[in-house]
C-alpha cells in the first residue's frame, strides 16, 4: 500500500492544478538568437586571389596544398559557378575539311546541266536551282520584305523562266515542281487551320482557300497532315546535332532519308496510293557518306532511276496491251517524270531523270534544287521544299493510278480453318 500511495502522490503532483497555476504565473522569457553576420564575398574572393598569386611558401607537399586550398563560394548574384558551366553550342557549325564545307561549289552530279563537266553542246547556260530565290529571313523581316514584292514582276519572271526551261527540254511535270519550290515564301501554300499550331511560320504562308493551299491532306485529316509536317520541320536540327556530336551511325544523310521516308509514308497513305507506290514509285532516295565521291552518288542514282524507268515502261506497255482507256491524251501511257533524292552528309538534292533518247544516248540527271541542312536559318524553307516535292509526287501518283495495274494484296490462308 505504501508503494501505491507514493505513486499516486507523484502522479497528483505532476497533474496538480496548483502546479499548473504556478507555471502560468512565471514571467515569460524567450532567448533571442544572435543575428548572423553577413559574409563579405568580395573580401573572401580577394583573399583567395591573393593566396593564388602569392602562395605562402614553396612547399608543394599535400599538407601545404590543403592549407592554401579553399572551396569556391557561389556568387551572391548567381547560384551557378560560371567556371563549371559547359561551353554553349556555337551559333553555326564550324566548317572544316572534315565537315561538309567540302561541298561548296560541288553539284554532286557531273551529268547535270550545272556541272562543270557537263557538255552543253552549245546550249546557253542552264545553271538553274529552285532554291536560289528563297527568302531566308525571320518572321518580322519576312512580313516587311513581303510587302515590297511586286507580284506582277514576279509573275513575268516566272513566265520567262518557264519558257527558258521548255526551250531546254524540261518536261511540264518537272517545270511545275521547279517553279512551285521556287515560289515558296511568295505565295500561301498551307490551310489557315494550321496557323495557330505552327507559330514559327509566317502568317502569309497560310490561306483560307483550300484550292490555293498546296501542302494539305488529299483524303485524310488535317491533324495527321499537320503532324507529319511538324516532324519534317525538325530535320535541320537533327542533321546539325549529328554533325556536332559526330554520330558514328546516325549520320546527317541518315536523318535526311528517315525524315523523307516518314513524310512520304504519310502522303501516300493519305492519298490512297501507298500500295501502288510500293510497286511503282516516282522517286528513289540515295544516300552516301561525306567521304564518298560525288561520282559514286551520281552513278548510284542513275542506276536506280534507270531500273525504275524500265519497270514503268514495261508495266505501262503491258497495261496498254490489255486495257483500253477513255483518256484522249496521247501521253497518258508515257513513262512519267522520275525523280531522285540524293543526300551526302548535310547536302540534299532533288534531280529529275533524263532517259536515253535520240539526242542523248546516255541517261542523265537534271538538277532541280539543292539544299544544305548544315546552315542555320534555312530549316523552315528546306522543310517546305521537301514537303512540296513529296506532295507533288503524291498528287501525280493519284493521277496515274488509273493507268497502272491494281496492286496485288496477298491474303495468307489459315491452315487450321
Amino acid at each position: 500500500m505504501t508503494i501505491l500511495h507514493e505513486y499516486a502522490t507523484k502522479v497528483w503532483a505532476y497533474i496538480s492544478p496548483r502546479k499548473t497555476q504556478q507555471a502560468r504565473e512565471k514571467p515569460f522569457q524567450f532567448k533571442v538568437p544572435a543575428i548572423p553576420t553577413k559574409p563579405n564575398f568580395k573580401k573572401q574572393q580577394q583573399a583567395q586571389a591573393q593566396q593564388l598569386l602569392s602562395p605562402p611558401g614553396r612547399d608543394m607537399s599535400p599538407e601545404s596544398r590543403m592549407n592554401i586550398w579553399h572551396t569556391r563560394t557561389p556568387s551572391p548574384s548567381s547560384d551557378i559557378d560560371i567556371t563549371l558551366v559547359p561551353m554553349s553550342p556555337p551559333d553555326s557549325i564550324i566548317r572544316s575539311p572534315e565537315g561538309h564545307d567540302g561541298f561548296e561549289g560541288d553539284t554532286l552530279f557531273n551529268t547535270s546541266p550545272i556541272s562543270p563537266t557537263f557538255d552543253k553542246g552549245g546550249i546557253p547556260d542552264q545553271e538553274v536551282d529552285a532554291n536560289d530565290d528563297t527568302m531566308v529571313v525571320d518572321d518580322g523581316t519576312y512580313l516587311e520584305t513581303h510587302k515590297g514584292i511586286s507580284f506582277d514582276e514576279r509573275l513575268l519572271k516566272q513566265q520567262k523562266q518557264r519558257q527558258e526551261l521548255q526551250a531546254w527540254g524540261w518536261p511540264e511535270d518537272a517545270i511545275f515542281l521547279f517553279q512551285k519550290i521556287n515560289m515558296r515564301g511568295y505565295e500561301p501554300i498551307m490551310p489557315i487551320e494550321w496557323v495557330d499550331d505552327l507559330p514559327s511560320l509566317p502568317a502569309d504562308l497560310f490561306t483560307e482557300r483550300m484550292d490555293k493551299s498546296f501542302i494539305k491532306p488529299a483524303l485524310g485529316t488535317h491533324y495527321h497532315a499537320q503532324l507529319a509536317l511538324s516532324s519534317l520541320l525538325d530535320l535541320g536540327a537533327y542533321v546539325r546535332d549529328s554533325v556536332i556530336t559526330r554520330a558514328p551511325k546516325r549520320q546527317p544523310q541518315y536523318h535526311v532519308k528517315r525524315a523523307l521516308t516518314k513524310y512520304t509514308r504519310w502522303a501516300l497513305k493519305d492519298g490512297g496510293v501507298d500500295l501502288s507506290w510500293a510497286a511503282l514509285p516516282l522517286f528513289e532516295i540515295v544516300t552516301v557518306g561525306k567521304d564518298v565521291p560525288s561520282t559514286v552518288l551520281e552513278s548510284k542514282t542513275l542506276a536506280k532511276l534507270g531500273r525504275l524507268h524500265e519497270l514503268w515502261q514495261s508495266t505501262l506497255a503491258a497495261r496498254a496491251a490489255t486495257q483500253s482507256f477513255t483518256s484522249s491524251s496521247s501521253t497518258a501511257l508515257e513513262v512519267p517524270t522520275l525523280y531522285g533524292v540524293s543526300a551526302s552528309h548535310t547536302i540534299m538534292a532533288f534531280v529529275s531523270y533524263l532517259p536515253p533518247s535520240r539526242e542523248n544516248r546516255a541517261p542523265g540527271l537534271r538538277l532541280i534544287a539543292m539544299f544544305d541542312f548544315g546552315k542555320e536559318g534555312f530549316d523552315v524553307w528546306n522543310a517546305l521544299a521537301a514537303a512540296i516535292f513529296v506532295v507533288h509526287c503524291r498528287n501525280r501518283m493519284m493521277q496515274l493510278k488509273e493507268y497502272i495495274p491494281e496492286p496485288e494484296v496477298r491474303v495468307e490462308e489459315d491452315p487450321d480453318v
